[in-house]
């Protein structure tokens, strides 16, 4: 066993369940979230350009919860207001995009001025959609957050021990992820909280969350914000789900957990003859004509010939 302190954490590293940089941390024990005895609303935060991809997994999502309510927001791009007709228990609304401007941060500049406001202005985008999305789904016991390359294709449980549930893959202290100076400095700022718990590992994409606990976790984020704010200037990528989320709700002392039935395309061939019911970047249905830049484009293409 080893142990690390930074600032005010001190750290057991012991590959027990609450070593923070263990993977698996999830409870063998899991509840089924059936849509009824225990609910769930989805928040669908549509990309703007990949239409047919959106519609298929929106479609999948009402077959297999077909009470459940439904809250997209299009991030600058197609108007789905004739979905709110067609689907049922939906709302739609058009939201900024916050996808644009972002491609201009790299981690080379992510500090400059006017790459923090771009920086800062995606994670209040997420908030407000978050709280929004939340009331329009009634403050149901989970929220679903998903986009257009994830797909439902079962219905999901969730371990017991788990209030935010994501893929925990990435590592603060392994390369390619490593970037260990830029956590430390981002700890230092989390653990000025008092109900905080540190953050080495993220990953939480599609973020599945317990409603009630993220309330707590934002109210102690906007309580504390002139202080949690600065988050945006020591780690490039605070912004992006798999990574502010975990954040959120490590003020609430609550880590992210593993969540064993999400499998990802990218890194697993085999996902079309698993039994995962939550598919991530699925992108079979993308087009010509999407949000990322032409490297990427051309390399999710060839993965899908």
């Amino acid at each position: 066993m080893s142990e690390i302190t930074i600032g005010n954490y001190h750290l057991e590293i012991d590959g027990d369940y609450d070593d923070p940089l263990v993977q698996n941390n999830a409870s063998d024990e899991k509840i089924l979230i059936d849509g009824k005895d225990i609910t769930v609303g989805f928040i669908y935060n549509c990309v703007y350009k990949q239409r047919n991809a959106f519609e298929y997994g929106l479609r999948s999502i009402r077959n297999l919860y077909p009470d459940s309510p439904i809250y997209i927001v299009s991030d600058g791009g197609y108007d789905y207001q004739y979905l709110e007709d067609e689907i049922g228990n939906l709302k739609y609304e058009m939201g900024l995009d916050t996808m644009g401007p972002y491609k201009k941060v790299d981690i080379d500049n992510f500090t400059q001025e006017e790459h923090q406001q771009s920086v800062k202005n995606n994670i209040a985008a997420t908030v407000d959609r978050l709280e929004k999305g939340i009331e329009f789904c009634g403050n149901p016991d989970w929220i679903f957050m998903t986009e257009p390359d994830v797909l439902l294709r079962g219905k999901f449980s969730v371990p017991k021990n788990g209030k935010l549930l994501g893929t925990r893959l990435n590592d603060a202290t392994i390369p390619p992820a490593a970037r260990l100076d830029q956590w430390i400095e981002f700890n230092k700022i989390l653990c000025e909280i008092d109900t905080s718990i540190p953050m080495f590992r993220w990953g939480a994409v599609p973020p599945i969350f317990h409603t009630e606990t993220y309330l707590k976790a934002i109210k102690i984020y906007k309580d504390n914000f002139d202080v949690l704010q600065d988050i945006t200037k020591v780690l490039y990528g605070v912004n992006c789900y798999d990574v502010i989320m975990p954040f959120f709700f490590s003020l609430v002392g609550e880590p992210e957990v593993f969540n064993s039935e999400i499998i990802e395309c990218l890194r697993d061939p085999s996902w079309r003859f698993s039994s995962h019911p939550i598919v991530h970047q699925w992108r079979e249905l993308y087009g010509e004509d999407d949000h990322y830049d032409e490297d990427r484009k051309a390399y999710y293409k060839n993965q899908n010939q």
